[in-house]
């Protein structure tokens, strides 16, 4: 099916599919503040961009910090150069790649089946519950989402259909992707790639996808940072690749302690709410078309899914993120589904309807459970109240609608998009309510309010980098390390960190003012360190802001 009756109404796929998603993504996008640790880290890198003028090396509390590559660190510094230091001009390039990102899979998938498939995969990836989340926040994922997301599908495209012109443009995406992420973004699509021609035991025919020309795009796209930053901090490879890289997947070093089958649950959590639809879509979405045909592109779409939940699967280091990149080809074989109608009848659809609403209603009595028997529980989820409620309700009525035969056969694709879109503005506002308790922005206000000409500010036995990008200054640090301990071993002259007890007073008696950020526990050692009067201006969690009285 090519077309949806959609868009004899509303005019051509694409201009909506782009309000739609302008809208999703950019609506209330400055509203909560920037989160610590992911979103103050990379809005204070680009920051600090600004201020130093160096974009080789980047510098969090100007020490170098070569984790990753520069590019979401350029597109921020120039967003806030542009908007401000603020928060939407902050969340804007992950906002934007997830646009981005979304057009990628609408054009893979109307290659394949129709604009009509490519809308609906569109809307899928759009409005699937993580997807949707880390299109709002400054992290680097999404950004490398998306690169990736058009380097593997001009790639599949170019070999599918013999079209070698998209080569040096998928060329172009992954050496994005690379400058998003690092190797990675090289690994993965190899193995994606490496395993379909495998599969399919045509391993040779993987040469097609050499393309001389795009490799010489590659290089000229990957290779000058990666060789100044070398130049300039001769640690780097070594530090870059081998620890961040390499050990962190093999060895427990950050991140670790999650079981193998970590990502079923991020699978579950992050695909809300099509997640439900997969092992309908799956049977569904060999329906029409020339077989060998649909064949090869549910494989590709399955291995494209696969290799990245297995690859991240066996890494000691796992987060929530490293599967974005895997939503979708998932998105592309729900969306495949929807559009056969003879499908809807089927006894895998009632069954995977059943399952939907049986696990909404089970969201919905432990929540009651909580609320009753446990008013400990339930006080700490009041910060997100009423949402968590209202978001069981609402998942629940697609099912009921569907499996009662209340909405007609054309509209069942509004249906399930309309509710993803509601489920989605719950998860927004629920989303801001959780920012209230993970960014310290008042602190900050607090500090800008009262800032004189010989202030400083202290973290002590902590770092909050947030509070630097919205306050505009650097952090003295006393005795915290952390991940910027690599920086310091480049630049151990460093005037901001602070490892013995006796430079903090020493430090503290050369301003006429400081603001001090340190956890309430703490605030008796503090005392045998300074033992000057005090004065608590203000609490955020269990961070007091003191200063002089």
């Amino acid at each position: 099916m090519n077309a949806l009756p959609i868009f004899s109404r509303f005019g051509r796929p694409l201009p909506l599919l782009l309000l739609l998603t302008g809208l999703l993504f950019f609506f209330r996008l400055g509203a909560p503040g920037l989160m610590d640790p992911d979103e103050g880290r990379y809005a204070e890198i680009a920051r600090e961009m600004l201020v130093s003028g160096d974009f080789i090396t980047p510098q969090l509390n100007f020490l170098p910090y070569l984790e990753k590559p520069p590019l979401v660190y350029w597109l921020t510094a120039l967003s806030l150069s542009l908007g401000g230091l603020n928060e939407w001009a902050a969340r804007f390039i992950p906002a934007l790649s997830a646009i981005g990102g979304v057009m990628a899979v609408y054009w893979l998938a109307a290659k394949l089946w129709g604009p009509g498939t490519g809308f609906l995969a569109a809307m899928v990836t759009a409005t699937s519950s993580g997807y949707f989340i880390l299109g709002r926040l400054l992290i680097l994922d999404m950004t490398l989402t998306c690169c990736l997301t058009w380097g593997i599908a001009l790639a599949y495209v170019a070999v599918r259909n013999q079209e070698r012109r998209y080569l040096p443009w998928a060329y172009l995406a992954l050496g994005l992707a690379v400058l998003a992420k690092g190797p990675v973004a090289v690994v993965l699509p190899a193995l994606i790639f490496l395993s379909w021609f495998l599969v399919q035991k045509q391993w040779r025919d993987i040469f097609q996808l050499w393309h001389p020309g795009g490799a010489l795009i590659f290089a000229v796209v990957v290779l000058p940072w990666y060789i100044l930053v070398a130049w300039q901090n001769p640690d780097f490879l070594n530090y870059f690749f081998f620890q961040e890289h390499i050990q962190r997947f093999l060895a427990p070093r950050v991140h670790a302690g999650e079981p193998f089958y970590f990502y079923f649950g991020v699978l579950v959590s992050g695909f809300l709410p099509w997640v439900f639809l997969l092992p309908w879509a799956w049977r569904a979405s060999a329906a029409g078309g020339p077989a060998p045909e649909a064949s090869q592109d549910r494989l590709f779409l399955l291995l494209w899914f696969g290799v990245i939940f297995l690859f991240f699967s066996l890494a000691r280091s796992k987060l929530f993120p490293y599967l974005l990149p895997g939503f979708p080809p998932l998105a592309i074989l729900v969306a495949r589904a929807l559009t056969g109608d003879q499908q809807f009848d089927s006894p895998s659809w009632r069954w995977s309807l059943r399952v939907w609403f049986l696990i909404a209603s089970l969201i919905f009595m432990a929540l009651m459970v909580i609320a009753a028997f446990f008013p400990n529980l339930w006080k700490q989820m009041a910060i997100v109240s009423p949402y968590p409620m209202a978001y069981s309700l609402t998942l629940a009525i697609p099912p009921i609608l569907l499996l009662t035969g209340l909405v007609s056969p054309g509209n069942r694709r509004y249906l399930l998009v309309g509710s993803a879109l509601l489920l989605n503005l719950l998860v927004l506002f629920g989303v801001e309510r959780v920012a209230e308790t993970r960014s310290p922005k008042t602190l900050a206000q607090v500090i800008n309010s009262r800032w004189q000409a010989d202030s400083i500010i202290v973290g002590f036995q902590n770092y909050s980098q947030s509070i630097s990008f919205y306050t505009g200054q650097p952090l003295f640090l006393f005795q915290t390390q952390g991940e910027l301990e690599f920086g310091l071993q480049q630049r151990p002259e460093n005037p901001y960190f602070l490892g013995l007890n006796t430079q903090l007073p020493e430090l503290l008696k050369q301003h006429a003012n400081f603001f001090i950020i340190i956890d309430q526990h703490n605030l008796e050692f503090f005392q045998t360190l300074y033992t000057e009067p005090i004065t608590i201006l203000t609490q955020w969690k269990k961070y007091l802001l003191i200063t002089k009285p």
